[in-house]
């Protein structure tokens, strides 16, 4: 099936990646949030500098792919998570689409793409989800959060060290992996727990889930 980018053309795609991933979401709940968000952030990309993909059904296939595996991935129930350096809001804002119950921390060093993600939060009417600007790193904020969450962080070393900085006990961490463009590094100070390899849709490349908890 081929088409041009339409909340049908989404439809479609979501339930392919349900089926082949064995999802446990469905895609018509999905769907109308997903098509609104993607379409708004194509149309900021260059302007938020966000311009890794083309379009919508690119970011569809590549990107919200990846955070709706890592969302069947995290923990059951409802508790506070954060995500770092979100971007245009991947993988946190697609989490929360998919995971309502988790309360949501995007915590994002550059003020226009927090300008853009607190837009989308309030058009799409979600809540317990905020976008904080905050340069971790430099700094780190007083919140601590039992799971933390990132994709395309720059390196897992890196991921690592930040997110140690914001677990609080028994802490997890979920990396979303490009291996193919991320370092790894030498990560310390997170135990790791497990990975998790999966192939992106339609034969579009590999990545790996990481996960790490603090040290016993």
């Amino acid at each position: 099936m081929e088409g041009s980018w339409s909340p049908e053309r989404a439809f479609f795609l979501l339930g392919e990646m349900g089926q082949e991933y064995g999802l446990p979401f469905e895609a018509r709940p999905l769907v109308y949030p997903l098509f609104r968000y993607l379409s708004a952030l194509a149309a900021r990309a260059e302007e938020l500098n966000l311009t890794a993909f083309k379009s919508p059904e690119e970011r569809l296939l590549y990107a919200v792919s990846e955070a709706l595996v890592l969302a069947a991935f995290l923990p059951e129930g409802g508790y506070p998570l954060a995500d770092l350096g979100p971007g245009g809001g991947i993988p946190g804002l697609v989490l929360k689409l998919a995971r309502p119950e988790l309360e949501i921390v995007l915590y994002e060093a550059h003020p226009g793409r927090v300008a853009f993600l607190e837009e989308m939060i309030a058009e799409l009417g979600l809540s317990g989800i905020r976008a904080v600007n905050c340069h971790l790193g430099r700094t780190f904020p007083e919140e601590r959060f039992p799971v933390v969450v990132a994709r395309g962080y720059g390196s897992v070393e890196k991921f690592v060290r930040h997110a140690r900085a914001l677990l609080a006990p028994p802490g997890q961490a979920f990396y979303l992996w490009r291996q193919e463009v991320e370092p790894y590094g030498r990560p310390e100070g997170l135990e790791i727990l497990g990975e998790i390899p999966f192939a992106l849709p339609q034969g579009r490349g590999l990545r790996k889930l990481l996960l790490f908890g603090l040290s016993p």
